[in-house]
């Protein structure tokens, strides 16, 4: 093993990981992990009003199972089997269909652009660094998160930290018709902000823009993160489980060749 391979090994074994910063490597003590992903299930919540949504539902199918007591255990949690579901004696098999942007996911600059970099060939320094959370706790239903509610709030942006938006949207209101309804959403000027402080990624538990549904026209954040290869972060939760103390943010999508973005598992690591 690598002398390299082996600190790191080390490093995630005795709760330590290196967070790279513009001037020097420095360690991050972590104590806590925080999972701020989405479950992914059958039929979760999509935009409404898009058809590309609605005809393609997320879809976790079992398509086999050991015995006929797994099939029942399985019926009992909820889970979606498949018609033709085998009992084979050896092992259970799930089959997993989703849009690349249901539930927590990572847009690369692909999604709007059209020859914008792909998911796959995303940076992993850009979506595995230390975060930073703006915390917005007065942005309620229909609320609306312009560039001064950001700079009021008086973190430092830069190249060194991800920011996290959080308003605890996500949070409280996953699962609920009024998720989508009344989402909270960035104002146009957010992206480009974003982009001239040269952040890595961004981060966020809203809506990118004024959705379409809502009188929203264009996707101007979204274009100006991408133009400048800053890839978005969507649909993150538990963010109130970060607490104050300082955090590394773990954001890794599937590597999948080429394409415009990925469901993603999305993690802190706490100090």
């Amino acid at each position: 093993m690598s002398k390299a391979k082996a600190f790191l090994a080390l490093a995630f074994l005795f709760g330590t990981v290196p967070v790279v910063l513009a001037q020097a490597p420095t360690q991050l003590q972590y104590s806590r992990v925080v999972d701020l992903t989405l479950p992914i299930e059958s039929n979760m919540a999509v935009i409404p009003s898009a058809r590309l949504h609605a005809a393609n539902p997320s879809r976790v199918s079992v398509v086999s199972a050991m015995t006929d007591a797994q099939k029942e255990l399985l019926q009992s949690e909820g889970l979606t089997l498949s018609g033709n579901m085998e009992i084979n004696g050896r092992s259970m098999i799930s089959l997993l269909s989703i849009l690349t942007h249901t539930g927590t996911h990572i847009d690369a600059p692909r999604h709007m652009l059209e020859r914008g970099s792909p998911i796959d060939q995303i940076p992993l320094t850009q979506i595995a660094r230390e975060g930073v959370l703006i915390t917005l706790p007065n942005k309620g239903p229909n609320s609306s998160i312009a560039v001064k509610d950001i700079l009021d709030t008086g973190v430092a942006l830069g190249p060194d930290r991800i920011p996290v938006i959080h308003t605890g949207w996500t949070d409280k209101m996953w699962g609920k018709p009024e998720f989508w309804s009344q989402t909270p959403y960035l104002e146009p000027g957010i992206g480009e902000m974003m982009a001239q402080k040269g952040v890595p990624a961004l981060a966020i538990d809203v809506f990118p823009e004024r959705p379409s549904w809502r009188g929203g026209k264009g996707e101007v954040n979204h274009q100006a993160l991408f133009r400048n290869d800053i890839p978005l972060i969507q649909l993150v939760t538990n963010l109130s489980q970060i607490g104050t103390n300082r955090f590394v943010i773990v954001a890794l999508p599937l590597r999948i060749r080429g394409a415009d973005a990925s469901p993603a598992r999305v993690i802190a690591l706490v100090e």
